[in-house]
């Protein structure tokens, strides 16, 4: 590396990069650039143009629209199983100085939550392809410990062994999960921890029976299945210690925020795009006026779960 920061050869022909610590590759191919500063970074970034190498994913598309209303209406995660979460990252054999990953971080709301729960002064990095929706992360307080970089699952900003954790809050069923298991057994440092947390609608609770229903006709919710993620991280090669935690917990909504809540799904999208935001809006308060309490608030129900392995 040359004294202006730039890497010679190959890189500087390809692409005309300049490296920055604690940033992110701002697009996807060249991997050979990444290997080549691992010596120097734990995070790197290269700028300039790079032919065919940018790539707009169905993920980061679906999620350029709607991150406002996402960051707005989503739940947020028990503080039971952010703690263990936490907990589990802490005790890492690891060494402090070496970052947490939240990838596909969103608009930050899970990486706030595990920012608190995590021991002061330990770097946690989110994680998110959707300019938009790292846009509404970093608009909201949150510590000085967390930042946010463009990147994407499959292809982690960060050296070999150079993360502590990896964690994915209902983000994975979106990741192309071979790569990303891949990325992982790479990215995380002997002893580091691999976490996925996710949140599912207790189909036991009507309110949430009733979204469920309402996207199942006019728009995508039957488009993909839940993963096995117990399977799947049980069987990975080169990790131990499965742990598997869950937490059910019933919202109470006012009608505003059941229908934010219906509408904030990705799956919403096609209903909105189909019906208009009027008509949407309108259905959804009709099938939530019904369901109201005596309180005035609509129950909801989901059911929260993490599972994390050690990487050996």
């Amino acid at each position: 590396m040359n004294k202006a920061g730039r890497i010679p050869s190959l890189w500087t022909e390809l692409c005309r990069p300049t490296i920055r610590r604690n940033d992110t590759l701002k697009r996807r191919g060249c991997r050979a650039l990444l290997e080549a500063a691992g010596r120097h970074r734990t995070f790197v970034s290269y700028r300039g143009n790079c032919g065919g190498c940018d790539v707009m994913t169905k993920h980061n598309d679906r999620f350029q629209t709607g991150s406002e209303s996402y960051a707005q209406f989503r739940p947020r995660y028990p503080d039971g199983i952010v703690r263990r979460v936490a907990q589990r990252i802490a005790a890492a054999p690891v060494s402090t100085a070496l970052s947490v990953l939240d990838v596909g971080s969103g608009t930050g709301i899970f990486t706030r939550q595990l920012a608190v729960a995590l021991p002061a002064g330990m770097p946690l990095v989110g994680i998110e392809p959707s300019l938009r929706m790292r846009e509404q992360a970093m608009a909201q307080p949150s510590l000085p410990t967390v930042s946010y970089v463009d990147g994407d699952a499959e292809h982690l900003p960060v050296v070999e062994g150079g993360a502590r954790a990896l964690v994915a809050a209902t983000a994975a069923h979106w990741f192309d999960r071979p790569a990303f298991y891949r990325e992982a057994a790479r990215a995380l440092s002997s002893g580091g921890i691999l976490a996925i947390v996710e949140y599912v609608r207790d189909e036991h609770s009507q309110a949430a029976r009733a979204v469920l229903e309402f996207l199942a006709r006019y728009g995508e919710e039957r488009a993909y299945s839940r993963p096995d993620y117990a399977g799947e991280l049980g069987a990975l090669v080169g990790f131990a210690e499965f742990e598997e935690t869950r937490e059910q917990i019933m919202l109470a909504l006012s009608l505003t925020e059941f229908v934010g809540l219906a509408l904030s799904s990705s799956h919403a999208r096609k209903v909105v795009e189909d019906l208009g935001p009027a008509e949407a809006k309108a259905r959804l308060e009709l099938i939530g006026s019904d369901l109201v309490g005596e309180d005035g608030k609509v129950p909801f129900g989901y059911s929260f779960q993490a599972f994390m392995t050690k990487r050996t």
